[in-house]
């Protein structure tokens, strides 16, 4: 992890904004996959009946959309990772489009809010709005999520 550069609390600001450029490619074979294990709605498993759906066609299931925002940020933080330490809560998580195979998912996140852990004073809480937008700029999810990160003097209050 030495070629891996660590970002900080400290290095948080409200509003600064992070752009996950690198796109995940979503494939029908992947979309029935989460499907079939985890929501098996003929919509998400099912190619023909998915047609005589809502969407008229195939589409990912909320699950497999929240593992495809997640894997977004992780394919885009090979060099550059967050200290967290823990995600605390998700909240106000929106699909807002279907995405379908032949997608490819960015996202972008926002930094709304940073305070320091009364509990914890060595470490910091950081919320964040996220959207995931599709090729054609459309944006298909949203979520806020809260997280522990370490600050920069962590390992000398912590032992690690």
């Amino acid at each position: 992890m030495s070629d891996v550069e660590l970002y900080y609390f400290e290095d948080l600001e409200v509003g600064q904004v992070r752009e996950f450029s690198d796109p995940y490619d979503v494939t029908d074979e992947e979309i029935m996959e989460m499907g079939n294990r985890w929501d098996p709605q003929p919509f998400h498993i099912d190619p023909e009946a998915a047609k005589n759906s809502v969407f008229g066609g195939l589409v990912a299931s909320s699950v497999h959309v929240f593992a495809m925002w997640v894997a977004v940020g992780m394919k885009a933080n090979k060099k550059v990772k967050s200290a967290a330490l823990s995600a605390l809560g998700f909240d106000n998580m929106r699909m807002r489009d279907a995405i379908r195979g032949g997608d490819q998912l960015r996202s972008r996140s926002t930094c709304k809010s940073l305070r320091r852990s009364n509990s914890r004073p060595h470490c910091g809480i950081a919320t964040m709005y996220n959207e995931m937008y599709n090729q054609n700029d459309v944006v298909v999810f949203s979520i806020e999520h809260t997280f522990l990160i370490k600050c920069r003097d962590y390992d000398k209050f912590s032992g690690g």
